[in-house]
């Protein structure tokens, strides 16, 4: 079998970063939305989804997982080994953020998943909205810090990286892919909530794709193996 090339094994990512997209959306569309509609509990609308669609999400994000880090694996070895940046604290915040994305990714939809199926339990068993809400909420304290760590660690740190890298010259990648990284895409996904609340939901990912995407793009040739 043909070994694959470093651009190939860096897509994995990519696909990774597709799995986890269909998982953002079975979980954040049309379930939970902030509204301003006087009957809204704490500012939050919820609408019962069937729990088919957080299983799927949370396998999706635990497969979504091994691509990611076959794709980080190689992505860091051409960092080091073609751009010679081990020594470089940017890239070593940036390997950070990639090795933690290794785990979040998995926990972060059975986290989160968790979340509405407590609430569809909570709907069932009493009937009462404010009543299953607050038995998620119980449930979301308990994981909050992993949850705000894994956040700001990888779509934090990899978002000041990838920047901080690219305007240095670190990588020879255009000025225009700065906003190829999670958080901006994230925050420009905030806008499609105009259209439809829920909409935003797969635009994290989505920046990690990019990320990737111009990684492999512009950072080896299509049949360069490192």
């Amino acid at each position: 079998m043909k070994r694959m090339t470093s651009r190939q094994k860096i897509l994995l990512a990519c696909f990774g970063m597709l799995l986890a997209m269909a998982g953002d959306y079975l979980l954040g569309y049309g379930t939970f939305s902030f509204t301003s509609e006087p009957g809204a509990y704490l500012g939050i609308s919820a609408n019962i989804a069937p729990d088919w669609r957080y299983a799927l999400s949370s396998v999706l994000g635990f497969v979504c997982a091994a691509f990611f880090a076959a794709g980080a694996v190689e992505l860091l070895r051409v960092m080091e080994k073609k751009y010679s940046l081990g020594n470089l604290r940017l890239y070593r915040l940036f390997k950070i953020a990639n090795w933690g994305g290794i785990l979040y990714f998995a926990f972060i939809h059975i986290g989160i998943c968790m979340l509405p199926v407590v609430f569809n339990a909570g709907m069932d068993v009493t009937g009462d909205v404010r009543a299953s809400m607050d038995m998620m909420f119980r449930v979301l304290r308990s994981i909050a810090v992993p949850m705000a760590a894994g956040f700001i660690i990888c779509d934090g740190f990899v978002a000041a990286a990838w920047i901080g890298m690219i305007l240095r010259g670190a990588l020879p990648v255009p000025k225009a892919a700065l906003i190829c990284n999670p958080l901006c895409i994230a925050l420009l996904g905030q806008l499609m909530n105009f259209i439809a609340e829920g909409l935003d939901s797969g635009f994290e990912s989505f920046g990690w794709l990019l990320l990737y995407w111009v990684s492999a793009m512009r950072l080896v040739g299509k049949e360069e193996r490192v």
